[in-house]
């Protein structure tokens, strides 16, 4: 069928289209959790805390943090907010009521992010979204504007009390900014030496540390668990509103997407030059230089989302977007796959690499990790209906196994 964006696409071109901006965003992720996998963390919020910063080094960190810094999890959040709402609207159709099945869900979802936090990687986002969905499903029946109204009055909520640290940092003592300031966003030599002993040495020494630094990081989920949701309640108005259904015209998600990527682009490029120019330091960084990109990656993410509306067509005929779609289909075992790859090369039960990447190194090493990606999800999507999480997920969540086989044509029977 081809579909020109003028009339609205039927279930199936739907679902396509959300699996591939599902697989493009979960790529994507990657392209900045490669510096906290291959770093200290802090180095994610602080890039001058470890690391070369100069020649083809900044401008691998810059054009990571130009394009993909908060973009892409941004999308990954707003799609799952849409993935609320159609599991809600189909197990109400099924069931006559999701509330059930929708908690069963998030709770897998919960203790499969702590699983994944504790023993593979401390940057998950999972637990997050186990909670944010679980908050998301009480606003599956308001209207649209509800939804957008809300989200708009989270985001700025937490520029707030972002915004709100500023003021507070003059006010600290000496004992307060290096107790709960600077290991978060300045550590000194010693702390860097523990993650970087860590993480190099054995899966039981970096278990142990692992432990203490997810416990701490949780602690500050209450900074963005609201802003996931608000991207939550973001992607359902764009499923609910027609958006994600190619109601609108080429020429209106071009105009919006260009519009909103620059200005999105804008804002980030600004802070990014601001933020440097104050090298970084909590006074400034922390509070106010932080603003910029926190607003423009959502202006940029709904600006991607609007360009990637106009390959909505021709997906399963198409060799490269249905490669994408395909990574989107099974976007959880990705997420937790990227995980796996990373630790076990980077850590020291693997190869050792933690810390010793550069910049620019990180880069490649994500493209290389892409390419096993769509290699290793179109080889398992041609023979299985699910990938291997989603598989196990969904049978979790309806408490008896799923088929994960292809059904056959008539042909191949």
């Amino acid at each position: 069928m081809t579909q020109t964006l003028s009339t609205p696409l039927n279930q199936s071109e739907r679902l396509h289209v959300l699996d591939l901006i599902r697989g493009i965003a979960v790529l994507g992720i990657l392209m900045m959790n490669i510096q906290a996998f291959a770093m200290p963390f802090v180095t994610y919020m602080n890039p001058t805390v470890y690391g070369d910063l100069t020649g083809i080094n900044y401008w691998s960190w810059y054009f990571s943090h130009l394009i993909f810094d908060q973009k892409f999890m941004s999308i990954f959040s707003m799609l799952f907010g849409m993935g609320v709402l159609i599991f809600a609207e189909r197990a109400d159709a099924r069931e006559g009521h999701s509330g059930k099945r929708h908690y069963i869900r998030m709770m897998w979802l919960l203790v499969f992010g702590l699983i994944h936090a504790y023993l593979i990687w401390w940057g998950d986002i999972l637990v997050a979204y186990a909670i944010s969905g679980s908050l998301a499903y009480l606003f599956r029946d308001a209207k649209v504007k509800t939804w957008l109204w809300t989200a708009l009055g989270l985001i700025v909520l937490i520029s707030l009390v972002q915004w709100s640290q500023g003021f507070a940092f003059p006010h600290m003592t000496e004992e307060q900014i290096a107790k709960d300031i600077l290991p978060m966003w300045q550590p000194d030599q010693s702390l860097l030496d523990a993650e970087l002993k860590a993480y190099l040495g054995s899966w039981t020494e970096a278990f142990n540390y692992r432990v203490g630094q997810t416990a701490t990081l949780q602690l500050y989920m209450i900074f963005y668990v609201p802003k996931i949701l608000a991207l939550n309640l973001i992607g359902m108005a764009m499923l609910k509103s027609g958006f994600v259904k190619g109601a609108w015209s080429k020429s209106q998600y071009l105009l919006m997407g260009l519009v909103l990527i620059t200005t999105g682009m804008m804002l980030t490029a600004i802070g990014a030059g601001n933020n440097m120019a104050a090298g970084f330091h909590y006074t400034y960084s922390m509070a106010f230089g932080i603003q910029y990109n926190y607003w423009g990656s959502a202006f940029t993410a709904v600006g991607y989302i609007s360009l990637l509306m106009l390959l909505a067509n021709n997906i399963q005929t198409s060799v490269i977007k249905r490669s994408f779609a395909r990574v989107g289909q099974m976007a959880f075992t990705n997420y937790i796959a990227q995980s796996l790859l990373c630790t076990f090369i980077i850590y020291g039960h693997g190869f050792g690499l933690y810390g010793q990447l550069e910049r620019y190194q990180q880069v490649l090493f994500t493209i290389a990790v892409w390419l096993v990606l769509i290699v290793f999800s179109n080889v398992w999507m041609s023979r299985f209906r699910f990938g291997p999480l989603e598989w196990l997920w969904r049978s979790l969540t309806y408490g008896k196994l799923q088929s994960i086989q292809q059904k056959r044509t008539q042909n191949e029977a």
